[in-house]
């Protein structure tokens, strides 16, 4: 009776585990989306400015905007700092990734009954502790997930977990 109690905890961690695994991966891809728009921006901005400056001399207030408008990108880019949250989120998120194969592990040791309940309880209690901390970002990091990316996510969690894991 206690393992199929221990299984239930188990299966709800996997799910918490992959949801949030899902959740950090697409804040990376929109992070890494901003930056690169930034990016762009900036280096459009910045080198076709000059050089239509001096072809088109008419139009040079247009061109002297648009420099005072990268310049003005380029001091307050460090108030957006969209490639540090990348590299901190992928981070966690791969080893998000880890965990969740060890709990997906330790699913199958159930499943085959390879380990005994007291492993199993152990392990999963300490595995969980690895994901609180793992879950947990700092103020400086102050990551929103949209409603939407968390709709994504669970999607796209229902999906992993069912159709390459079979866990339902």
């Amino acid at each position: 009776m206690a393992m199929a109690k221990i299984k239930e905890q188990l299966k709800k961690e996997i799910y918490d585990c992959r949801f949030h695994a899902d959740l950090m991966s697409l804040k990376v891809k929109q992070l890494r989306t901003y930056n690169t728009a930034l990016n762009v921006v900036l280096a459009i901005t910045s080198s076709s400015s000059i050089a239509s400056w001096t072809i088109w001399d008419e139009y040079a207030i247009y061109w002297g905007g648009l420099i005072a408008l990268s310049q003005l990108i380029t001091a307050l880019k460090p108030l957006f700092p969209f490639h540090k949250h990348v590299h901190t989120l992928n981070h966690r998120c791969y080893k998000q990734e880890l965990l969740f194969l060890e709990l997906i592990e330790m699913w199958q040791n159930i499943n085959d009954k390879s380990e005994d309940e007291g492993t199993i309880k152990t392990r999963l209690s300490y595995i969980t502790k690895q994901i609180n901390e793992n879950e947990f970002f700092d103020d400086d990091d102050g990551f929103e997930f949209s409603k939407n990316q968390q709709k994504d996510a669970q999607l796209m969690t229902e999906d992993i977990l069912v159709n390459k894991y079979n866990i339902k």
